[in-house]
């Protein structure tokens, strides 16, 4: 026997072994071969194809993070650019048909809204309906926060440039307290590749991914997320891939409205009242504010004095006599036929 097919001889019963091992693994955890595995899915499915067309010819919001070292000022050549927050802007539109609240927003690629759950979390505990001016400025507290903390992460790093710098000592011990909390939490968990500690890259990658995810972020108020509805739309002469937010929302349908928003509907603008009483009425939603339904509750009871004082002496009496006794189940009662 000759060295090669000596060689082939213990190739084949090193692949006959793996083989073996594998299926028996396979046969005693994942059911082996019973179990088919992840669906395929058939490349000749058209809806699917379909989809991933629509998305490649979806434009891409461009954002520039860092910014472009395009200075305008004095300020600017010493310090850089500040970044600045484009985000994608909601246009609001009334219709005859569609109602006050529709908007839609331009379609992107890399566009992206809260989970469902959490934009009904965020418009039921903190009654944000139309206007989102607090989850704007928290957008951009939280950008402006993490930019400053991505320039102490940078200027930390840099620190180990000048050897004649002792971080321990006042005043930069108190930038290591901010920052080397995070070094150590990630230099155990990303390896060291050819000597050098790759977490401080990793980490600045990170937020900057974070703080450029904030620039494609939509926030839907009143709808949910998942209510917009893909459409072109004729945009400065050009058609335009956008998503479509309009007709009621569904959270006025299954939670109450807003009693601000209906006061200011109330005072201010009666037209949009009128709208949704009359094209929404068979929904029994309550479209008035609470301070006017109840007045018109309070007002409807002293109407009918006369009317309560007997439905209650009625219902005490089915209360007391018994079974046999009660002749007053399919009574109706009428007002004008009491004798004074």
């Amino acid at each position: 026997m000759t060295l090669e097919n000596k060689i082939l001889e213990i190739k084949l019963a090193f692949f006959n072994t793996v083989s073996y091992t594998v299926e028996k693994i396979a046969k005693l955890f994942f059911n082996y071969p019973n179990n088919p595995g992840m669906p395929i899915i058939e490349l000749n499915d058209s809806s699917r194809t379909e989809m991933i067309n629509y998305m490649a010819d979806l434009p891409v919001h461009l954002t520039s993070f860092p910014p472009l070292a395009v200075p305008r000022t004095l300020s600017q050549c010493f310090f850089g650019n500040y970044p600045i927050l484009p985000i994608i802007e909601r246009t609001f539109y009334e219709h005859k048909l569609d109602g006050f609240y529709n908007f839609y927003v331009i379609n992107y690629q890399n566009i992206f809204f809260l989970p469902d759950w959490l934009s009904q979390w965020i418009q039921i505990n903190f009654e944000i309906a139309i206007d989102d001016t607090p989850l704007m400025a928290l957008r951009e507290g939280l950008f402006v926060g993490l930019i400053g903390y991505m320039f102490l992460l940078d200027f930390r790093m840099k620190l180990f440039w000048f050897l004649t710098i002792n971080p321990y000592t006042r005043p930069w011990i108190y930038l290591l307290s901010i920052t080397d909390w995070l070094f150590d939490l990630l230099s155990g968990a990303v390896p060291v590749v050819l000597g050098l500690d790759l977490s401080a890259t990793i980490m600045l990658t990170l937020f900057g991914k974070m703080v450029d995810s904030l620039n494609h972020l939509v926030f839907t108020m009143p709808f949910l997320p998942s209510e917009g509805v893909p459409g072109k739309m004729l945009i400065d002469g050009q058609m335009t891939d956008v998503i479509l937010f309009r007709y009621l929302p569904s959270l006025w349908y299954t939670h109450p409205i807003p009693d601000k928003l209906r006061e200011f509907w109330y005072i201010q603008r009666p037209e949009i009242l009128n709208f949704m009483n009359k094209n929404y009425s068979h929904l029994d939603i309550d479209f008035l504010p609470n301070r006017i339904l109840k007045e018109l509750y309070e007002k409807e009871q002293l109407q009918n004095p006369t009317i309560n004082i007997f439905n209650g002496i009625s219902n005490k009496l089915m209360s007391v006599l018994p079974d046999q006794l009660i002749t007053l189940t399919n009574f109706t009662f009428d007002p004008t036929n009491l004798l004074f």
